[in-house]
This record gives structure tokens, C-alpha cells and sequence, in this order.
């Protein structure tokens, strides 16, 4: 959590920054162009963590490239120097690309290791939410506590040392233990009973994770263009000198990602769609209200509440669907990625929207919009389903058949866990590696499982095996016992 809040810290903060100092050499619409540059070149960052990674394994020689890393922070440091030291627009923008280049290999990084931290984790939601205010509430403090902008640039620049530090040093003895841990769950050399809690906290999973990849991907891009939308009009405002987003409104900002990472974890993330389909309905309006020539301050409030649960909805979305595809480096700071390609694509035409007079039109486009971003969310959720925990199914059981399973598992001696694979065997329709997925084994673990009940049972296959269980005659005297209770009742 801690290097996920320095990232929103450094990240955010940097942007804030790179305006400032473009403020400067340029008018607010060029400053909004400008921010869409950086963004857009952060999004090569963020693709190039997997991409390197991948080398680096292929090439048999990590040495080399531990010493670049070694050395990451010298030309950081000098990009930070170079946006107080730059004295004109091709400067600040050359050392503004370099900076968020980074930035976004750094943020993919940080991204991966906190998918890997919180997998198992009963609210991960809320783990990002923390990791997001308190990146939002340290930039608050930056701007307001410290004096002057080269005061707020060095801290800047320490933080990007720590957030280094934190992904690529401390980072490796973390992924290392989480994946010895995860070899001794394979091997059952350790207890599962922490992976089980932390199977009922991931809910959701995916009928067909790429499918589901690409309908977040472009749910997250459509919304960006409505959110991205409102930025540079917030932004356009800032570098007019008609308002200073680092004052008090963007606490609003934190306040809304902790709210968002609370109801996105009730009732086991049940409500997430319904939630976000309010955000959107919330953030359109926004766009609206301001379009419309209404009170700046009303819409910036909206905006703000809006954005968090945004933030909280793609970060959170993309962890969790990281564990599911192939390339979970790729895919766990992809959310940002899109975020920041949606800002690109919708940089020029929403300048355009914002300072012209064409109020109907963009009204029109904003409703367009919400159209395509309820659909996308549609399409998303299709592909997702809701996994009940082996408890919550175990009581379905136990209602449905007065602790027939229960019974069951005793006459044949099943662990605590084969009685929970049985469980999902009987009442899921799902393949092998989909009940392995929701039970945070590996598929082969899960056979051996089955192997056992097999063999305790005297079955050979799983229809077999259902199919004895339904079979199964209990032993009389349990018969006896339920008529004894039934006719004291």
C-alpha cells in the first residue's frame, strides 16, 4: 500500500508541477496540450515494464540491467532540475516526457506488486482507496505546508527515490516471499486456511478473461473521455490563474476514493456496476453544468466526487483481472495506461469543446457518451460472474439436505478441504481450472484433491464421484437420530 500511495503522490504531484512551470511559457490550452503529452508518453512506460521484464529473462544477464537500474534515479533527479532550470516550452515538455516515462514503468511495477500483495487480501478495495487518499492527502500537504515550488520540486524528487527504492529494491524480497509462499501452498507444505479467507474476498471472476480485458479496457478509455474531459476544464481554469486545484476542493478528491473503496466492497463487490452506472450518470451531468455556464465551484465538487470512485472502480478492476491472464505485468497497472491513453485521444477535441460556443453539441456528445460508456459497463459485467465462497455454498448444502454433506465427510474421513472441493464439485458447473481459481490452488493441486476423494470413496472419475455422493445411503443410526429430533419437534 505504501509504494501505491508514493506513486499517486509522485505521479500526481509531478503533473501538477509540469503545469505550473508550462504555465509560463504558454497559454492554459497549450498547458492542457502539454499535459496530454506526458500522459501520453507515460502510457509507453507502463507497456514497457512487461516488455523489459521479459528481455531481461531472455537475456541471462539480469547484471546489466540491475545497474541501470542502480543509476534510474541521476537522470530523474536531472529531469527534475531541468523543469526549474528550463527556459522555454520544448525544454519543459522534453523533461516532462522523460519524467512520466518513467514514471509509468514505475507505476506498471508498483502496480504488479501490489496485485501480488493484495491477492488474498478480504478488501482490496479499500486497500486501494487508502493508497490513493494518502497519495492525494501527502500532495495536499506538499503544496500547502512547504514554501515555494523548488521546496515542493526537491521533495518531489526524494519521493521518486523512495518510490525506486520501494518497487525495485524492497519490492524484490516481497514478490520473492509471496512467491516461495505460493510453491509451499502447491507443494501443502504450508496451511491454506489464509488463502481460503482471502478466496471469499475475490468474488469476481471471468467467464473469459481477455474478453473481459478488452471490455474494461474500452469501458475505462470511454469513461477517461468524459473524466479527461473535465480535467482540462479544471485545468484551463488553473492556468488561467482563476483557481488552484491544490487548495482545499480536492480533498474531496480523497474523500470520494475512500467512499469508493467502501462500497465497492459491500455485499463482496456486488454493487460495483450499479455504482459506477451512478458515477457515470453523476459525471456527465458535471460536464453539463459546466458546459451550460453554470458555478464553477458546484461542478469542480462533482467532478472530484466523481473521479475517485473512477480511480478506485480501474485500479481495483485491473488488479484483480492481473491474476487471470497471462501476463499479469502487463495487466495489473493497465488501468492507469488507459486512463492516461483516454486523456491523449481526448485532448484536442475536448479544448476545443470547452472553448468554443457550441454548447449543444457538446452536450449532445456528452450524452453520447454515457450511451456508450452504459453499454461498455454492460458488456463488462457479462463477462464477469459473482463466486460465492465455499461457506456460502456449504449453507446452501447444508439447508437444502440437513448436513447431508457434513454426514457424508465424516463417514469417509475428507479433510476440511476435500470437503470443500466436494462442495464445489456438487454445485458448481464450472471447468477444473475455474473451481482451482476460486479456491487459490493451482489445477494440479485440485486434481490431487479429487485423486483423494476418489480413492476414499471408491470412485474413478468426477461424475463418478457425484453421482455416488447423491447415491449414498446414510448409516441407520443417523437415520434414527433425525427421526428422534423430527418427532420431538
Amino acid at each position: 500500500m505504501l509504494s501505491l500511495a508514493v506513486f499517486y503522490f509522485v505521479f500526481l504531484g509531478t503533473e501538477y508541477l509540469f503545469d505550473n512551470r508550462m504555465a509560463l511559457y504558454t497559454d492554459p490550452t497549450g498547458v492542457v496540450l502539454a499535459q496530454s503529452y506526458i500522459l501520453g508518453v507515460s502510457v509507453f512506460g507502463f507497456l514497457a515494464y512487461s516488455l523489459i521484464e521479459k528481455w531481461k529473462s531472455k537475456s541471462g544477464n539480469p547484471t546489466a540491467f540491475k545497474a541501470a537500474g542502480f543509476f534510474l534515479p541521476v537522470p530523474v533527479i536531472a529531469g527534475y532540475v531541468l523543469l526549474f532550470a528550463g527556459t522555454g516550452y520544448r525544454v519543459l515538455l522534453g523533461s516532462g516526457c522523460f519524467l512520466f516515462l518513467i514514471l509509468g514503468y514505475l507505476g506498471s511495477r508498483t502496480h504488479y506488486l501490489a496485485a501480488q500483495l493484495l491477492r488474498g487480501s478480504k478488501y482490496p478495495a479499500k486497500t486501494v482507496s487508502v493508497a490513493y487518499a494518502l497519495g492525494l492527502l501527502f500532495q495536499f500537504l506538499n503544496h500547502n505546508l512547504l514554501w515555494g515550488e523548488t521546496v515542493e520540486g526537491i521533495f518531489l524528487a526524494v519521493s521518486f527515490v523512495v518510490l525506486w527504492i520501494l518497487t525495485v529494491g524492497m519490492a524484490q524480497d516481497a514478490l520473492s516471499g509471496y512467491h516461495r509462499r505460493q510453491k509451499a501452498e502447491d507443494g501443502e507444505t504450508v496451511s491454506v486456511k489464509n488463502m481460503q479467507d482471502g478466496a471469499a474476498a475475490e468474488r469476481i471472476t471471468w467467464k473469459n478473461p481477455r474478453l473481459a480485458g478488452v471490455a474494461l479496457l474500452v469501458t475505462v478509455v470511454l469513461m477517461t473521455c468524459i473524466f479527461a474531459t473535465l480535467d482540462n476544464a479544471v485545468t484551463l481554469a488553473h492556468a488561467a490563474g482563476t483557481m488552484d486545484i491544490g487548495q482545499w476542493p480536492r480533498l474531496f478528491l480523497a474523500f470520494s476514493g475512500l467512499l469508493a473503496g467502501v462500497l465497492f466492497d459491500l455485499n463482496n463487490g456486488r454493487y460495483r456496476g450499479l455504482i459506477m452506472y451512478a458515477v457515470t450518470i453523476l459525471s456527465t451531468i458535471c460536464v453539463l453544468i459546466i458546459e451550460s455556464g453554470g458555478s464553477f465551484l458546484p461542478g469542480l465538487l462533482i467532478f472530484y466526487m466523481s473521479a475517485g470512485f473512477f480511480v478506485v472502480f480501474f485500479t481495483n478492476g485491473f488488479l484483480q483481472l492481473s491474476y487471470r491472464m497471462q501476463d499479469g505485468r502487463l495487466w495489473a497497472g493497465m488501468g492507469r495506461a488507459a486512463n492516461n491513453l483516454g486523456a491523449v485521444i481526448t485532448g484536442v477535441a475536448s479544448v476545443s469543446l470547452l472553448t468554443g460556443e457550441n454548447h449543444i453539441l457538446t452536450a449532445v456528445l456528452a450524452l453520447v457518451l454515457f450511451v456508450l460508456i452504459s453499454v461498455a459497463l454492460l458488456w463488462y459485467y457479462s463477462c464477469t460472474q459473482l463466486v460465492k465462497s465455499p461457506e456460502e455454498m456449504g449453507n446452501r448444502e447444508m439447508s437444502g439436505s440437513q448436513g447431508r454433506l457434513e454426514r457424508f465427510a465424516e463417514s469417509y474421513d475428507l479433510t476440511e478441504r476435500e470437503r470443500e472441493v466436494l462442495q464445489l464439485l456438487l454445485l458448481s458447473d464450472d471447468g477444473m481450472q475455474e473451481i482451482a481459481d476460486s479456491l487459490f490452488v493451482s489445477r494440479a493441486m485440485l486434481y490431487r484433491h479429487v485423486s483423494a476423494l476418489n480413492e476414499k470413496t471408491g470412485t474413478r472419475s468426477r461424475i463418478g464421484l457425484i453421482q455416488f455422493y447423491y447415491n449414498w445411503e446414510e448409516d441407520k443410526k443417523y437415520l434414527l437420530v433425525e427421526i428422534y429430533l423430527a418427532k420431538q419437534k
